[in-house]
């Protein structure tokens, strides 16, 4: 028999490394969890409420964040957002853990880069339906993605201050 392709694919990310194989495939059967998306087509919107996170499937997924002029309580700005791409996303990454932690609004922008993206979309309600064994492993492993992801901030930071105070 063979074995279903994103059972497969979930089972090589790090991220589903501590779930067992029973636990991985109800996860992948679970109904509603995959959404497609074309190229240019918002995923999530920064300021909208969310409480999911997506593994990209297939495709790739751009990162962005919306600059504003600083505008008084009241006024507008003509001033049109400027969009600045954070990251780049390949298949296997995963985004919206902070929303998902939070509960608070998206601070970013995740749009479809490619043709067409495939991601698997990970609510409260869909963990919540697990037995606690596997709530705790996507706690763990949520966790570890967020200290990855400030460990690399550091490193970030400190190279652009380094750059910085060089000139």
């Amino acid at each position: 028999m063979d074995k279903n392709p994103i059972l497969e694919f979930i089972e090589r990310l790090p991220f589903f490394q501590e779930f067992s194989d029973d636990e991985k495939s109800k996860l992948v059967n679970t109904s509603g969890i995959f959404e497609k998306y074309k190229e240019g087509e918002t995923i999530i919107a920064e300021g909208e409420s969310g409480s999911a996170l997506f593994v990209v499937l297939t495709g790739s997924i751009r990162i962005t964040k919306s600059t504003l002029a600083p505008v008084q309580e009241g006024h507008i700005s003509l001033q049109e957002p400027e969009e600045i791409t954070i990251a780049e996303l390949k298949a296997g990454s995963i985004f919206g853990e902070v929303s998902l932690i939070s509960n608070r609004p998206r601070n970013t922008n995740a749009l479809a880069k490619s043709p067409q993206v495939v991601v698997m979309k990970i609510t409260t309600e869909i963990i919540e339906k697990f037995n606690l064994v596997i709530q705790k492993k996507f706690q763990t492993q949520l966790i570890l993605t967020l200290v990855q992801r400030l460990d690399d901030m550091n490193s970030k930071y400190i190279k652009l201050k380094a750059s910085i105070q060089k000139d």
